[in-house]
């Protein structure tokens, strides 16, 4: 991959590259992207997919703490965190939450989701390999899905491509077979 989108990547997912530079007896992403341009886009959003899902599900946890502490505090009495939680809502329904507040149960609170961390992105076998430190089954879904659009994705100018039959595996537009 071209120096300016390797650069770019890693401007703009500086927590999924953060072993970018990392040591060779660390990490293989020391050895940059070993695949061709055309797959900038497929990268890029896979990593934007991948950031999003671990920044959403860390937000909803914080929000779930705030949210119980609120609750516990107005259980307790104290309606000092519930009036700003609720601060430009109706006065009729601040008035009934605060009646039937006893009633409300505590969010479950999910451990914190830790950053996923690109240990190696390849071409293998003609299409895209995106390795990480760690997974679920959103981020491992979101991996196969980028990988699946390789195949279909001319891997030298990103225009539509399919696989040779024969010799080395790759993915090729009719400009670039």
């Amino acid at each position: 991959m071209k120096k300016e989108l390797d650069e770019k990547l890693c401007k703009d997912h500086p927590k999924i590259f953060a072993n970018r530079d990392g040591d060779v007896m660390t990490t293989a992403m020391c050895w940059g992207f070993e695949c061709g341009d055309g797959w900038y886009n497929i990268i890029n959003s896979l990593c934007y997919l991948i950031q999003s899902h671990i920044d959403w599900h860390n937000s909803k946890r914080e929000r779930a703490i705030k949210y119980n502490e609120m609750i516990k505090q107005a259980q307790a009495g104290d309606f000092t965190l519930f009036d700003a939680y609720y601060a430009g809502y109706k006065p009729e329904f601040i008035a009934t939450t605060k009646e039937n507040i006893m009633k409300h149960r505590l969010w479950d609170v999910d451990e914190p989701m830790p950053q996923v961390v690109a240990e190696q992105v390849k071409e293998k076998f003609g299409t895209l390999r995106f390795y990480t430190n760690l997974s679920d089954d959103y981020i491992s879904g979101a991996i196969s899905m980028a990988e699946a659009m390789s195949a279909v994705t001319c891997e030298e100018c990103g225009n539509p491509g399919q696989s040779n039959t024969t010799g080395w595996l790759r993915v090729r537009c009719k400009d670039h077979e």
